[in-house]
Order: structure tokens, then sequence, then C-alpha cells
């Protein structure tokens, strides 16, 4: 079922969730099936989702297999192209960084979605559990890297916004929009 995203305020996007110890319990596939179907539903404008994001403290989340669609399979089915992570974990990271400018359908709505320039690991390898419930180990850089870190904060209780240490950094869709048509690149950090 689609479900209505839960917008920054509400406690549930700041708790740290539960790990997932039945794989096979009814509310378990709920939640996988709602963040499936609200992915689905929203896919122009997301390339993930968390369970708290819809409601939920438990730690499972959805991933866009971005770095699939950057290496060319352009046309992926629904179950290669979003990817169910159970407990998931950052086991090594690299030292070097890379900064991207991350959004979240949990921090404004339409033109009023907020962005900013987060820096974290340019390289992240993460283990989880499958829906099969089998181990399974993703190593994701550049953009795929971010996607990885940001659903795996919010199971932890952390919004991208925390990485940005200058408000005038945050900008709102619709002025970041108009600043990227005019100058052909994001805005510099300050």
């Amino acid at each position: 079922m689609v479900k209505k995203i839960v917008q920054i305020g509400h406690p549930i996007l700041t708790q740290k969730t539960q790990p997932v110890t039945d794989i096979d319990a009814a509310e378990v596939r709920q939640v996988i099936g709602d963040l499936l179907d609200t992915c689905r539903a929203t896919r122009t404008i997301t390339a993930g989702l968390a369970a708290p994001q819809i409601g939920s403290d438990l730690s499972i989340c959805v991933c866009r297999r971005s770095d699939l669609e950057d290496q060319g399979m352009k046309n992926l089915s629904d179950d290669v192209l979003w990817q169910v992570l159970i407990n998931p974990q950052v086991t090594g990271e690299s030292d070097d960084l890379s900064e991207i400018w991350e959004a979240c359908l949990s921090i404004g709505e339409g033109q009023n979605m907020l962005y900013g320039p987060v820096l974290r690991p340019a390289e992240v390898e993460v283990s989880f559990l499958d829906p099969d419930g089998k181990e399974q180990h993703f190593e994701g850089d550049g953009f795929f890297s971010h996607l990885l870190q940001h659903e795996i904060d919010h199971l932890n209780g952390k919004l991208f916004l925390s990485y940005i240490a200058n408000p005038a950094n945050i900008w709102k869709s619709s002025e970041l929009d108009a600043y990227l048509t005019e100058h052909d690149s994001y805005p510099p950090v300050r």
C-alpha cells in the first residue's frame, strides 16, 4: 500500500529503529510491501526510502540501484531496481570523501523540498539481509554510496540536515532549480 511520507518534526524520524528478528513476520512483510509500493509510486523523485519515513520503527530500507543504472542498465525490472535492505550496517568506508547535494522526501514537499551539500565517505561497504533472509553485501561509490548512507542514517534516527553546519547551504527546491538553470552548476558551499 502506498503510504503518506512522515515529515520532519515527527519523533519517529529521530529515533533508532528496532532490528528485524523474524523476516517472515506479517508486520515485516507489510512494511517491505509498503516501502516498495511507495517507492514505485514516487519513482520520479525518490532514490530510496526507510521504514521510519512511513511510520514504522523496523530496520528496513529500500534503495534504488542507481549503481546499475549508471552502468547503462536503464530498463531494470522493479525486482532489480528496488533493493530491500533489512538490518543494514556499514561495514567499511573509504577515507576519501565526496560532496553530493541531497534531499529527502521527509523534509519538505514539492517546490518546498530542501536540498543541501552533504560530505560523506566516497565509498562504503554495506551488509544486510535480503527479503529471503540471505546475507548480502554491497559496495557503493559516488551517488550510490551517499544513497546507502542516507537511508541507513534514517534507520539510526539521523537526517541529512544534521551534516550541514551552515543553514545558508540549505536551499528550497524551487530556488535551487532557478540557480541551476541560471548557472548550470550547484551553488558554492559557504
